[in-house]
Parts: structure tokens; C-alpha cells; sequence
């Protein structure tokens, strides 16, 4: 009875990673490839402060939010571009450059949707830029 229910789990398992992933909307993207953040929420990213964005794999983004490095998932759902929860270390920095990291959360959970504008990234909320990169 052990054996059956072990391989109808494993069975089910199997089955559900077969179900198709959502499209990447970040499929354009060379993996692999650092953006630097020049801009979040209208305001430029300081020089003094490093946030970056990376596309290491499909439906994965990952990176340095000023003093943490992050990682989280990115999804297209019913047609617009939708960021996990991102995660990643905890470390404590500097007020300005906290502020910095909490503006990048705050706005990279607000995008839903992604384009290319020239050679700059721009994850957009509403067709507005919260978030500009450039590699």
C-alpha cells in the first residue's frame, strides 16, 4: 500500500511539472546580463549606491537592492508582468542607503509590465517607468 501511495505521489509530481510556465517576460533579456538601476521611482539612484537587476534564468530575477542582494520570481499572469516576493540577505546599511533599498522594493513590486526603451530596461506600473536600468 506504502509503494502505491509513494508512486501516485511521484506520479502527480511528474504531471505537475509538465503543466506549461507562464511566459517570461523577460525572454528578450540575455541571461545572465547585470542591469545597473539609474532610476527608481523618478528619483536617480545615488552613485554612492549599487542596485542592480539580473535575469539569471527564466522566470527569475535576482540582484542587489542597495545593501542586500535579492532574488525573486517574475511572471506574465492574465497579461501583465507580475514580480514575486523577492528575498534575500539582511544586512543593515547606512540610513541613505536603506532608503534607497526600500524605495526598489516598493516600486518593484508595483510593475506590471516590462519594455525596452533604446538600450534602458523599464519596468513600468500603469505604462509609467517606476524603475529604469541601463547594462
Amino acid at each position: 500500500m506504502r509503494a502505491i501511495m509513494i508512486g501516485t505521489v511521484l506520479a502527480i509530481t511528474a504531471l505537475a511539472g509538465c503543466k506549461s510556465d507562464s511566459p517570461d517576460p523577460l525572454a528578450a533579456l540575455a541571461p545572465n546580463v547585470i542591469w545597473k538601476v539609474t532610476e527608481i521611482g523618478g528619483a536617480a539612484v545615488p552613485a554612492t549606491v549599487e542596485v542592480t537587476l539580473t535575469h539569471p534564468e527564466k522566470g527569475l530575477i535576482a540582484g542587489n537592492s542597495g545593501c542586500n542582494r535579492y532574488n525573486g520570481r517574475i511572471s506574465m499572469q492574465d497579461g501583465r508582468v507580475r514580480v514575486g516576493e523577492l528575498v534575500g540577505t539582511r544586512m543593515m546599511c547606512p540610513p541613505d542607503v536603506m532608503d534607497v533599498e526600500g524605495a526598489f522594493h516598493s516600486n518593484i513590486a508595483r510593475v506590471d509590465a516590462v519594455k525596452m526603451v533604446g538600450d534602458k530596461l523599464q519596468l513600468l506600473e500603469n505604462g509609467e517607468p517606476v524603475i529604469i536600468a541601463e547594462n
